[in-house]
């Protein structure tokens, strides 16, 4: 009976290595007590030959959000270790990612200092990179379940790999993104929001804060659900990043619903919101104020039953302002405020009523509650 072979597992073709046998290296070798959630072998010859065995973690690692975790594979040269964490070998993005990678085309001698510089290593990364996206979205399409736990873990890395590098690495990551549908009530990917898409709807909506229950309830939120399309929300602070700082997907266009106009009205809506914005000038301006913390008062005629909605102009919207000052060394970063009044509720009247009976202590106070 042959007790070792003496050749590696990573070696071995994998049809003659059970599943088993691969959880087992997995937690000897990097110190988990749970199964990886997915096993990916890759073996490469010419430009780059090496051989790969890389895992999943089925969970978090506790130290994986701090400064004190490394990234970084096991390096063999033939068979021989000659770096036990090779940063250099894994994107930030994948940095959850362990393993072992064995190249012939390595020397056994050569110095961390040349390692950096090594063209072979680049090689090696570029395609384990390529391997690890395909491998992640393989997950998604065939063991949704899976995925989803691994997104639990892993996503917000994901997030900051999309939001990182000036959004250099969007286009790779963006099918790979996760987020919870207002329509759905469950977690949907950018793919499955755009091919549920309504007709004549431009946009990905989304809205971005706390928690989901809060942001469903939002006036905004419930005009465009109303118009029959769905809402990502967006409740990680890194998402409303992440998602400006893609853009569009597939051509269509991220919209946040409380930072400027979302365009729904109808054109009779509109007309009618001008007129009432004119009418009540002398109102806004009194408004802006005495309140001092918005740039600017105006109608809102899409808001149904609600009284008032606060939304954002500029860059920097509320839920950043929020994210940003939190931050050490952020300073006194402010979003641009707009009040958003509904012309058709009585609250609208009372304030009109007020302002036309020069009780300015009554409007000052109207205007506070409503901000």
């Amino acid at each position: 009976e042959t007790l070792n072979s003496m050749v590696p597992i990573w070696k071995r073709p994998k049809s003659e290595v059970k599943d088993e046998d691969y959880n087992e290296f997995y937690k000897n070798k990097f110190m988990d007590y749970s199964d990886p959630l997915r096993v990916i072998t890759s073996r490469t010859e010419g430009t780059a030959t090496y051989t790969a065995l890389l895992f999943v973690p089925g969970r978090t690692p506790y130290d994986y959000y701090t400064k004190e975790y490394e990234k970084g594979l096991a390096l063999y040269a033939s068979g021989v270790m000659i770096m036990e964490k090779c940063a250099d070998l894994l994107p930030d993005y994948f940095s959850f990612i362990k393993g072992v990678v064995d190249s012939e085309d390595l020397s056994l001698n050569i110095s961390r200092e040349t390692l950096q510089k090594d063209s072979q290593l680049k090689l090696i990364r570029n395609s384990l990179e390529k391997k690890i996206k395909n491998e992640l979205h393989a997950m998604l399409v065939n063991d949704r379940e899976k995925y989803e736990t691994f997104w639990k873990s892993f996503g917000r890395q994901i997030k900051f790999g999309v939001y990182g590098d000036y959004g250099m690495h969007k286009d790779l990551l963006g099918d790979l993104l996760m987020f919870y549908s207002a329509k759905e009530q469950k977690m949907v990917t950018l793919d499955e929001y755009i091919e549920k898409m309504s007709e004549g709807q431009k946009c990905i909506y989304f809205a971005a804060g706390d928690d989901t229950d809060r942001l469903g309830k939002l006036p905004n939120a419930q005009l465009v659900l109303s118009k029959g399309y769905d809402l990502l929300l967006c409740t990680e602070d890194v998402d409303e990043f992440c998602l400006q700082m893609m853009h569009d997907y597939k051509e269509k266009e991220f919209k946040n619903i409380n930072a400027g106009n979302l365009g729904l009205e109808t054109e009779e809506e509109k007309k009618a919101a001008e007129e009432t914005a004119n009418e009540n000038k002398d109102l806004f301006e009194e408004i802006k104020a005495l309140n001092g913390k918005v740039k600017e008062v105006k109608v809102n005629p899409t808001l149904q039953e609600h009284p008032v909605t606060l939304s954002s102009e500029g860059g920097i919207s509320m839920e950043m302002e929020k994210v940003l000052r939190k931050m050490p060394g952020s300073g006194d970063v402010e979003s641009t405020k707009v009040l958003e009044l509904n012309p058709n509720h009585t609250v609208f009247a009372a304030l009109k009523a007020a302002h036309e009976a020069g009780d300015t202590a009554k409007v000052d106070q109207y205007a506070e509650l409503l901000y």
